[in-house]
């Protein structure tokens, strides 16, 4: 099981007690090393499947995890005892099985979570760019990522934030109501106070394993700290050089203060890249190491030098377009057709031909896709555009989880006001009204539509759509209970009557419907009702970028943050300017460059043989055409690995009236 293991990894494999510390370069193999480590604990009967803990930050690492070990162990049955999971999955897990069922929160989904911001900043009256409900939601996020409280924020209640989050917070305890990042603060506060479910916690799981470490906030590291105490059997694997998600609350200094906290634990470096040339590793390098960093890793490769980076300066953000597909069709050999791709280029050895599937275009905004979009399309060249939201985001999944965590919570008041007139029955302002009237008389959600077919109040027409919705509850009920999730909402999806309301908007309500489907099969054959809401867990921990299709003959189009993890023979990275690459942010300073140089050296590290780079003197941003200037960032890469392939069109001289004369 060792054999194919370097000599760095080997050894990280085979420490067994104590704290471990895997610096993890860029493509040197950490998901092999972290597999085999687990696989080597479970082979050699140290500790038994159930007592490992391997923690991600993403739903699809812990698949591709559990799917690497299948083929590892010798027991593949095995996999399944293993707890692999997200920080949030396996907190909520943890969280239930410690409290009684009775007094166990649910979980509000994040439509809810704005809903509810909405009403509190309507409330106060706070108007303004700075308090649109999911950027308000995403500072409260981050400071519960730090583990602080509203009063932490102000001590004097003066902060207009700490007053919404106070509220906030307020209104979620007395729903008996969680968030996503109340799964991890809620166990930390219970592993505090009850010393013995903490204890417990400690002697099941001997082994703790954390993947990507670089992406740790304060909450989940006081987590790992709590659950490790007694035993210290932790083992962090990641890259600091790739921390690019402190927009999100990681914390990259916490990586540094492992070894303070863990001063007994053994540092590896892998530092072998098995992806990249040579000539992009060390272009690689010499940009990053301009962060201040005392945990690099100095990648090398036994790929060869492979050819120099292409720099592309153009005039405008068109003929960047344009560039990006000539450089295509240079490299497919001069065409977009199939047929091209047993031709070969000087840079392009003749046993590694290119498909369409072989490249990648990365930018750091969304916006930039439209004309990259464009141009490929008149080329004639298939493409696939990673969106900005995974795609079952959209208000028709909502609905539909709306319904069924009201089916399963009918005290749910915010579940109820979603799926009141969704899709229309004719409950419209008036009947909400009243609703809200009912539920200030301090009356039950269900109790209130149980009574209401018989409430004189009520327009006959309203009292009848409101015993059909208890009746469509009542059935998805029975289905939660008997069916495997994934079958429950197939029902549920005709049976509420959302498929035919959002069929008429296209294809996108079906797609979004579809992939829901597809992640709740995830959960296995157990009835829905056991099933679900470690399914609502696992939805806040998918990405846009986990559902690029690896297989799709199509040049992928994504942004640098979703290419993360991700890997192309040739990529693209377009708009290296000032003010975009970097981007420029309010109050930026010194970490945040930091940020966007690492943001960059992820996207650079995903190319195994060929790198291209382009910047514009003019782009239209925000409806107007602006000049830019390249970014510091191409300075930084040393020159000697760079060649100069394209320059913008100089401005031809406007000949004088003389000479126009003598033309005629």
């Amino acid at each position: 099981m060792l054999q194919h293991l370097t000599e760095a990894q080997r050894s990280a494999v085979e420490h067994i007690e104590g704290p471990l510390l895997i610096l993890a370069g860029a493509g040197t193999g950490k998901t092999r090393t972290l597999t085999h480590r687990i696989a080597h604990l479970v082979e050699n009967n140290i500790v038994e499947p159930k007592q490992i803990m391997a923690v991600t930050f993403a739903r699809k690492a812990s698949l591709e995890m559990a799917v690497r070990l299948e083929t590892i162990l010798t027991n593949p049955a095995s996999v399944r005892e293993i707890n692999i999971g997200t920080f949030h999955a396996l907190s909520g897990s943890l969280l239930r099985e410690s409290l009684d069922p009775a007094e166990g929160p649910e979980l509000l989904p994040e439509a809810g979570q704005i809903d509810l911001i909405r009403k509190i900043i309507k409330e106060l009256s706070l108007a303004g760019p700075d308090w649109q409900p999911s950027e308000v939601l995403r500072k409260i996020s981050l400071a519960k990522g730090r583990l602080l409280s509203p009063e932490d924020l102000s001590p004097d209640g003066e902060s207009q934030l700490a007053a919404v989050y106070r509220l906030y917070q307020r209104s979620l305890q007395e729903k008996h109501l969680v968030d996503f990042d109340d799964l991890i603060g809620a166990l930390v506060l219970r592993w505090e106070e009850a010393a013995e479910v903490l204890s417990r916690h400690q002697r099941f799981f001997k082994f703790v394993l954390v993947d990507e470490f670089q992406d740790i906030n304060e909450a989940q590291y006081r987590w790992l700290q709590l659950l490790t105490g007694a035993h210290r059997n932790l083992c962090v694997v990641g890259d600091t050089d790739q921390s690019i998600y402190g927009f999100r609350g990681s914390n990259v200094s916490i990586f540094q203060r492992f070894q303070v906290d863990f001063p007994e634990a053994r540092v590896i470096k892998l530092e072998q890249n098995f992806r990249s040339s040579q000539n992009i590793l060390e272009a690689a390098g010499g940009l990053i190491a301009h962060n201040e960093n005392p945990l690099t890793c100095k990648l090398w490769s036994e790929n060869g030098p492979g050819p120099l980076l292409r720099v592309g300066r153009l005039a405008d953000e068109e003929r960047e377009a344009q560039f990006v597909v000539g450089e295509i069709e240079r490299l497919l050999g001069g065409s977009s057709h199939y047929q091209i791709y047993r031709g070969c280029d000087t840079d392009t050895p003749d046993d590694t031909p290119y498909g369409f599937g072989d490249f990648a275009v990365l930018y750091r905004t969304h916006a930039q896709s439209r004309p990259l979009a464009d141009r490929l399309s008149r080329a004639g060249i298939p493409f696939q555009v990673v969106g900005e939201k995974p795609p079952f985001d959209s208000r028709a999944a909502d609905a539909l989880l709306s319904y069924l965590h009201y089916a399963m919570d009918t005290s749910s008041i915010e579940d109820l006001r979603v799926i009141l007139n969704l899709p229309p029955r004719g409950l419209g302002e008036k009947a909400q009204k009243w609703l809200d009237e009912e539920i200030d008389k301090g009356k039950f959600p269900w109790e209130i539509l149980r009574l209401a077919s018989k409430n004189l109040e009520l327009p006959v027409r309203q009292q009848a759509a409101m015993d059909h919705l208890r009746r469509t509850i009542v059935s998805l009920q029975k289905l939660l209970a008997t069916l495997p999730l994934s079958d429950a909402l197939e029902k549920a999806w005709e049976e509420t009557g959302l498929r035919q309301y959002y069929q008429e908007g296209g294809k996108s309500a079906a797609e979004s419907f579809k992939w829901l489907r597809l992640l709740a099969g995830l959960h296995g054959n157990k009835p829905a009702t056991e099933t679900i809401f470690s399914f609502l867990d696992d939805l806040s921990q998918w990405r846009a970028g986990d559902f690029f299709d690896s297989r799709a003959d199509a040049v992928a189009l994504m942004t640098l943050h979703a290419a993360k993890g991700l890997e192309f023979p040739v990529i693209f990275i377009c708009g290296l300017e000032q003010d975009l690459l970097p981007l420029s942010h309010k109050n930026q300073g010194e970490d945040a460059l930091q940020e966007e140089r690492r943001l960059f050296y992820v996207g650079m590290t995903r190319a195994r043989h060929l790198l291209v780079l382009s910047t514009v003197n003019r782009r239209l941003l925000y409806g107007e055409l602006h000049t830019r200037q390249p970014s510091p960032f191409i300075k930084e890469i040393p020159n000697q690995y760079l060649e100069e392939v394209s320059k913008p069109a100089s401005k031809k001289k406007r000949p004088s009236k003389e000479k126009q004369l003598t033309l005629f």
